[in-house]
């Protein structure tokens, strides 16, 4: 159970961060110059990329870790099932943080359960099948749900393709 806290803490400052980072820019909006919006926004896909590359680097350790030193796959599959899961929490943020700053980013998004909508999409677009009706509209949108796919594709297609030689090395006799 403490270890799954200490997950939990190690990984939800980068779900929780987009929040405040938008709540900080939502009070200050109406000071700013339209350098400081672009600056922000930048910033803001600056720390998106970041958590996707801290993300990828510590799935990536995972597999260096099961592969040498642990029961293997069952393991990995648990970490690769939680990634995915704050993977897709952090693009729904992201996703909502957009649109909330602007409806017209995405469209097609219904006005009841607004996050879950983009909880929904965003595991659509990670598993690279989007069932959801929402599109994204601008070019921002287009850029972070382009990073999506891409990580995406880093985390599924390539990292799991090497999950047929992660095996259960047979513990040493002493």
């Amino acid at each position: 159970m403490k270890d799954l806290v200490r997950y939990l803490n190690r990984h939800g400052v980068f779900v929780i961060f987009p929040f405040m980072l938008y709540l900080f820019f939502k009070l200050f909006q109406k000071e700013c110059s339209d350098f400081e919006k672009y600056s922000f926004g930048f910033f803001f896909f600056f720390f998106l990329v970041l958590s996707n590359f801290y993300f990828v680097t510590y799935h990536t350790e995972k597999i260096y870790q099961h592969s040498e030193n642990s029961a293997g796959r069952f393991k990995f599959l648990a970490h690769t099932l939680g990634i995915v899961f704050f993977l897709s929490l952090t693009f729904a943020s992201y996703y909502w943080c957009l649109f909330d700053n602007n409806n017209a980013n995405f469209i097609n998004v219904k006005e009841s359960n607004i996050f879950l909508e983009f909880l929904h999409y965003s595991f659509g677009v990670f598993i690279m099948n989007n069932t959801s009706e929402i599109q994204a509209n601008s070019l921002h949108a287009k850029l972070f749900v382009g990073t999506e796919m891409l990580t995406a594709f880093i985390t599924l297609i390539l990292i799991l393709a090497n999950f047929k030689d992660l095996k259960s090395q047979p513990e040493a006799k002493e």
